[in-house]
């Protein structure tokens, strides 16, 4: 019966853990969002160039240079996206490496919990 209490209490403790491990704060999401913001400013500052491009001279590349910007735009979106899930896969297997030398430190208490009891009591077996 104790034996159950414990491996319960550990199951609760590692779940709390991984709650706690999983929670996003808020710092880790500010530079998302500055990107994107600075991605809107781009993009109403591409709509007035146009805008006052085509005021001046109407039979510029006004459309061909926005597609080439948005392309452009496109591109440097992607590549900060594949950086940021780069980036996530990274804290992903940190937070399996933690939680597998978890188990390899609470398999060690237990073996200590039972080497210790046997030093009292050499008949007696927790299992």
């Amino acid at each position: 019966m104790n034996k159950l209490k414990l491996y319960i209490g550990v199951c609760l403790t590692v779940c709390i853990m991984m709650s706690v491990v999983t929670a996003v704060p808020q710092s880790n999401s500010k530079p998302v969002m500055q990107y994107i913001q600075k991605i809107e400013e781009s993009r109403t500052t591409i709509h007035e160039k146009i805008f006052e491009k085509s005021l001046l001279d109407p039979n510029s590349n006004g459309i061909l240079d926005l597609i080439r910007q948005l392309i452009l735009l496109i591109i440097q979106f992607i590549l900060k996206l594949i950086e940021i899930v780069r980036d996530l896969f990274g804290i992903v297997s940190l937070i399996q490496y933690l939680i597998n030398l978890i188990v390899i430190l609470i398999t060690a208490i237990f073996n200590l919990i039972e080497a210790i009891l046997n030093l009292f009591n050499p008949n007696a077996n927790i299992s």
